[in-house]
């Protein structure tokens, strides 16, 4: 089921995929250094990367201390307006700080060298689905992004006990309130619903039982850190998936992920996410086969299926839509621009439905079809057309600095003397395929109108066209 891709099939076309799926995209030179790698190095060079943290500083956030002294400031207002005065200094703050946070991590996905450990983060984030909604904490969200950076490419059982203890996860599903004489049930459900089993793979007894071992999980207001309260944790027998035993909460896990029902599951979210939606029965089988028999290693399972034939099938380049994050980083990589102003992103993501820390409910985005709508589709059009404009605001660059498109570079002037050659080095570049004969005639009946040798204006041109297409939200 997933046989390694022969050598001798490896091209361009394929290695544009890898890149596309295993991260954000790219450019051709990019895509030209993966053909000459090889399909078993191109993976490796994923999966390999070097630690990045020390090249992108993390925003200053209000850390736990400062956010004690304001709860103090408000604690010790004489009245209650300044009481609320301090609560809306409080927010503004938060405001503030989530949007550097947000900046800070598509900034981190747009210029990474690591790209699939980016992307497995934020699979991880739409699994865990935790929203600063609830949490209204950007410091801690922070952490519990840093926390499945760290898991993301390792051992899931890690993954699952580390985000038990995860603050944000803590106040996002009410475990700080958990004790043994009143378990909440929230996370021990949703461990088993949401993260690692599915609906209906588990009896209303599991969550009862489990709920007790999760018991006396906090977080020390002083520094945002996990803390086990040992006088509020149900040390008591417990029975749980027809085992018995005094378990914690890491036993509950290793239960958990010792059913092979959590490997399918596990195997088809991660399918679903970076190959296709509604894998066939053979494929979960064989992805929860290879989870069980590699202790749940994420990366060991990705190289597998990077390295196989089925991800290179023609049922699956070029069939999975673009949600806005992935179309927003990729588009500027391709243009070879950096992200634009923080209004732009920010709005903009907003209106296509994914905006980072703030998945829309404890599921996470849909994704697919979903991402698309004809409002979306139009604004998407729209935003294509303002990134190739020369108009477009770019992030950080002060004093109203635009980006500035290298169409030197993505066009040069020998393929801009031929309507064909120009039509073959774009479309390369903005699909990564070779497009089919109804597409080519139509954008060669814009070439045919123009003179070549082709201007940047035309070159632009023909590009917003190529980018307002429904082929362009595919990758």
């Amino acid at each position: 089921m997933l046989s390694p891709i022969p050598d001798k099939r490896w091209d361009r076309t394929l290695a544009a995929h890898l890149l596309n799926r295993a991260g954000f995209g790219g450019t051709p030179d990019q895509i030209d250094q993966l053909v000459t790698m090889g399909p078993r190095k191109s993976v490796d060079f994923f999966l390999n990367a070097d630690d990045e943290s020390a090249l992108f500083p993390v925003p200053d956030l209000l850390e736990p201390p400062a956010r004690l002294l304001f709860k103090q400031r408000e604690k010790d207002a004489a009245t209650e307006e300044e009481k609320k005065a301090v609560r809306k200094e409080l927010n503004q703050a938060n405001a503030f700080s989530m949007i550097d946070l947000r900046i800070w991590w598509l900034n981190r996905m747009r210029y990474t060298s690591a790209p699939l450990l980016e992307k497995a983060t934020l699979f991880w984030h739409g699994h865990f689905a935790t929203s600063n909604q609830k949490v209204n904490d950007p410091f801690l969200m922070w952490y519990q992004n840093d926390t499945l950076r760290r898991h993301a490419l390792g051992k899931f059982p890690d993954l699952l006990k580390a985000m038990s203890r995860d603050p944000a996860m803590i106040r996002w599903l009410d475990l700080g309130q958990s004790r043994k004489d009143h378990p909440n049930e929230n996370f021990a459900r949703e461990v088993m619903e949401l993260f690692s089993l599915g609906e209906g793979n588990y009896a209303e007894k599991d969550i009862q039982e489990s709920s007790r071992a999760f018991t006396g999980y906090r977080v020390k207001a002083e520094t945002g850190a996990f803390l086990f309260q040992e006088r509020d944790f149900d040390a008591a027998m417990k029975t749980f998936f027809g085992k018995t035993g005094p378990f914690t909460g890491d036993d509950i896990i290793d239960i958990i992920v010792a059913q092979p029902q959590c490997a399918r599951f596990i195997g088809k979210k991660l399918w679903s996410f970076f190959v296709a939606p509604e894998p066939s029965e053979e494929v979960v089988s064989a992805v929860a086969d290879l989870l069980l028999s590699n202790g749940y290693d994420i990366g060991e399972t990705l190289r597998r299926i990077f390295g196989s034939a089925t991800f290179y099938s023609s049922r699956i380049i070029h069939h999975q839509i673009k949600g806005p994050v992935q179309w927003m980083i990729q588009t500027t990589r391709m243009l070879e621009i950096p992200l634009p102003e923080q209004s732009v992103l920010e709005n903009s993501l907003s209106m296509l439905g994914q905006v980072l820390f703030a998945p829309p409910n404890v599921k996470g985005w849909d994704g697919g079809r979903a991402w698309i709508s004809a409002s979306s589709i139009l604004y998407r059009y729209n935003l294509a057309s303002y990134l190739l404009s020369g108009k477009a605001r770019i992030l950080g660059g002060g004093s109203g600095k635009t980006a500035v498109i290298p169409l030197e570079k993505i066009a040069p002037q020998e393929q801009r003397i031929d309507a064909d050659r120009l039509l073959d080095h774009l479309a390369f570049r903005i699909f990564n395929y070779s497009i089919l004969a109804k597409e080519r005639a139509s954008y060669l009946t814009f070439l045919q109108k123009q003179t070549a040798p082709y201007s940047d204006t035309v070159v632009r041109d023909l590009m917003q066209i190529m980018m307002s297409t429904p082929d362009y939200q595919l990758t």
